[in-house]
């Protein structure tokens, strides 16, 4: 015979549902055991390149601060 789950299904998958919903990680203690469920975390190095036009920035140094960061991904694929 099998040991019973520390945790039921349901309880995970409810866990899991708050946990993508509100962008936090779920967490319960049960008998000294922690359990915790995380939302899917975008990796932030693997973002597409969105192509901005001129018309898109708010300011001036919000040009600055996307030219810059457009640099240092060009440096970064040239090394």
């Amino acid at each position: 015979m099998t040991r019973a789950a520390i945790v039921k299904e349901a309880d995970l998958h409810r866990m899991a549902k708050i946990a993508k919903r509100d962008g936090v990680r779920v967490e319960i203690e049960i008998d000294g055991k922690i359990i915790r469920v995380s939302p899917d975390i975008p990796d932030n190095q693997n973002q597409q390149r969105v192509d901005k036009k001129p018309e898109d920035f708010t300011s001036l140094a919000d040009w600055q601060a996307w030219r810059d960061q457009e640099r240092a991904r060009e440096a970064q694929r040239h090394s």
